[in-house]
This record gives structure tokens, sequence and C-alpha cells, in this order.
């Protein structure tokens, strides 16, 4: 038969055959703050054959990482939760979700028609997620998530024992921020928590609120920032933004992090790493400036945070007319650069600011937060009204109203008692 020659061919040695590689494109690289990859993994933590079941998460630009694990095998909800979570440590949400064919959120797909499961359907349509759908065994649509769960294990899991996941959570959170995204990242060469605060979290979207948010019920407690804009918890202190120093806040501690809120608003303002010990403090790089930074630098970096042709006329503004404050004002700035997530809105902001004269980083947040409550980016409006009350502050500020000096000396003869 043709089988038997072909194969005699073979043992022979007359036919050589060579396995033909596949031809693999390199993949263009992803956009800021478009994709998040997200996969799953297990590792054992003890002899005895208990395991920690690993949740992994990257953004695709930056590669910054979050991981979380738990001591059963993953539910749907808890897929979600944890997705929230790793939006909240990133900064924001992401425009699509990359995922697995896993039953935990896939039920079929069929020729690009995909079926979900009902919790994961909502949750994508509640934070407004598109979803790219990896082919089954196609490692390289999903590389960057499935090396994250490698390195977890090698570097992370080989090294450490634990007697309980619990055990796990507090030494999980600092190798993150020290060597899983405090380190230069071997393929694009850059520190991933670095690329993440500079460049890629200015352009995830704001989260939105989720029915499956398990922090939702949880109490709350206060705590009131001192003039250095920091707060005591658990024998620690964390910074918060300089704005709400000798502020109260609502804080909320989780297994890993510690979440501030704004009294106000309910908005949650920041969150920070549990370190193990106590008398440690915790600052985040938006909340203070650097000693020894000379103005000029500290707005230049600030400049290249926002892409609008008027924010950096109102920078060089601000700075000179808040030359004294510049170190508040820049803190601030960079505040509303990271949290502004309406370039639109942010833009008529602007040229709000600029129309009534006003360079002061709270005139910009007022403006911003007005024209996101009223979604109405013509600004003339708010101008027309604003313009009655900047004009009295003008006026008053310039028109120094001037006495003679007999009525200076009436004063002082009424004092004294003695006739003027």
């Amino acid at each position: 038969t043709l089988r038997n020659y072909v194969q005699a061919l073979k043992v022979t040695g007359a036919v050589e055959l060579k396995k033909q590689k596949p031809l693999r494109r390199p993949q263009e690289e992803s956009k800021l703050g478009d994709q998040c990859q997200i996969d799953f993994g297990q590792s054992r933590i003890t002899p005895g054959g208990r395991k920690a079941y690993i949740y992994a998460a990257v953004l695709a630009a930056s590669r910054a990482r979050y991981v979380a694990v738990q001591d059963h095998p993953f539910r749907t909800v808890e897929v979600i939760r944890h997705t929230l979570d790793a939006f909240r440590y990133f900064g924001g949400r992401p425009r699509v979700l990359v995922i697995d064919q896993d039953k935990l959120m896939t039920v079929s797909e069929n020729a690009g028609e995909i079926r979900h499961t009902a919790d994961f359907e909502h949750f994508i349509r509640e934070q407004d997620l598109a979803v790219w759908l990896c082919r089954k065994a196609d490692p390289q649509s999903k590389g960057k998530v499935e090396n994250t769960v490698k390195f977890v294990k090698t570097s992370f899991f080989s090294a450490r024992t634990f007697t309980s996941v619990d055990d796990i959570h507090a030494p999980l959170s600092l190798w993150l921020t020290r060597r899983a995204n405090g380190k230069i990242h071997q393929v694009t060469g850059r520190i991933p928590a670095r690329v993440l605060e500079l460049e890629e979290r200015g352009t995830l979207r704001a989260i939105r609120s989720s029915i499956y948010d398990q922090h939702i019920g949880i109490p709350r407690d206060t705590r009131k920032a001192n003039s250095k804009g920091m707060i005591a918890f658990a024998g620690n202190f964390f910074s918060v933004p300089q704005e709400y120093a000798e502020r109260t806040v609502a804080v909320q501690a989780g297994p890993v992090h510690l979440r501030i809120y704004d009294m106000d608003s309910g908005s949650e303002l920041c969150s920070h790493p549990l370190p193990e010990g106590k008398g440690r403090s915790i600052v985040s790089e938006g909340h203070r400036v650097k000693r020894g930074s000379k103005p000029r630098e500290v707005y230049d970096e600030l400049a290249d945070r926002v892409e609008l042709p008027g924010w950096k006329s109102f920078l060089n503004a601000n700075l000179e007319r808040y030359q004294r404050y510049w170190k508040d004002q820049s803190v601030h700035l960079a505040r509303i650069a990271e949290t502004a997530k309406e370039l639109d809105i942010l833009d008529a902001a602007i040229s709000f600011c600029e129309s009534a004269e006003c360079y002061g980083a709270g005139d910009l947040k007022s403006a911003y937060e007005h024209l996101c409550e009223s979604r109405d980016t013509g600004f003339p409006s708010l101008l027309d009204q604003a313009r009655p009350m900047i004009s009295i502050r003008t006026r008053a500020s310039s028109e120094v109203a001037k006495r003679g000096i007999r009525y200076y000396m009436s004063a002082l003869s009424l004092v004294l008692g003695v006739p003027a």
C-alpha cells in the first residue's frame, strides 16, 4: 500500500521529512488603556498538597500586573470581584477584556457568536467592556497573562512556604510592588509601575459602581488627616491627596489594600497596599512633590500628562501666578490630571478658566466638576453667570478706599478721650 511504501522510505532514510514551523507574525503593541488580559492558575503551598488558586490580570500596554489568591476554585462572581479589584489597583478600567474560553465566563462560542454566563454578561454590560475571546490552543493571543501566571509560580511561590492562603496576601502585595511591577520588564525594557503611573493610568476609564462589588455593605471607619496629608491606620501612616490635609476621610481595609474615600461623595480617592509590621509611612507618588524638585521640572512633567493644547498654557499661567505655592498647586494639578477622564470637558473647563483669568487648581477643578454634572461643554452660559462675581472680585482687589488724615485723627481722639 502507499502507506507502507512511504513508511519504508522514512525508515531507510530515502526521504527526510522536515516539520514546518507555523509562521508567526510579530504582534502589534497594544494601545494605552486598551486591553486587560486575565487568566487563572494554581500552586501547591504545603507539603500536604493544599493549593492556592491564582487570579492574574495584566495591562497589555504597560505590563502592569495584579495578582490575587484564594483557597478554593473560582466562581463567576469571585472572578468578577477580583477583576474589579484589579481595576482599582490599576486606577481605572480598560476598553477590552481578553479572556480564555473558560466555563466561568463563557458558555459557548460558534464562529464568533459568543454566549457568556449570566453574571459575566451583566458585568461586561455594566462596566461597558468589550470582550476578546481567545481561540483554543492559541497561547500567542494571550501570552502576556499566561507568562504572568508562570512568573507568579516561579518567582513568588517557588521561594516561599505558607501554612494557609491567609498568610499569602500581605507578602504577595509587597512582591507585586517591589518585584512584579517595580523591576524592568524583559520585553519592554521599562518598569511597569512607572509606565502605568506616568502614561497608561490617565487613559483608563473611571470605574462604574457595581452590584458585584464585595466592598458594598462593609462598614467604613473614619480618619482625620494631619497637616502633612497623612492618616494613621493599624499602626502605620498612609498618604491622602494634599487637598484633604486636615480633613476627615472614610477608610476601608481589605485583605491586601486600604481604600480611602471622600466623606461627602463616597468616591474612592486612592488605595494603598497594607504593609507588614508597624511604624511605616506609605506615600503615593501623586500625593507629594519630591524634595529637591525645581518648579519648571515639575510643571514640564505635568504638561506631558494631558494631551490638550490649552493644558500647557494653563500650567504656565498657574506657575506664574502661584510661584510661592507652586508645590501645593502642582499636587492639586497632578490629581486633576489623574482623575479627569473626560478630556473634552477638561478642555472646556480650561477654556473657561482662561476666559475668566482664574488660573488656580481649585478653579479648574470646580469648573470641571460643574461641567461634568451639567454635561454642557458650551461654557458661555456658565461664564456669563460667573462674570459679575469675577468683576466684583477684581474691582474689590484693585480699588482700595482712601480716607483723609482727619478721619484717622477723629478715630484716635475717640480712643484717647481727647478733643480732635
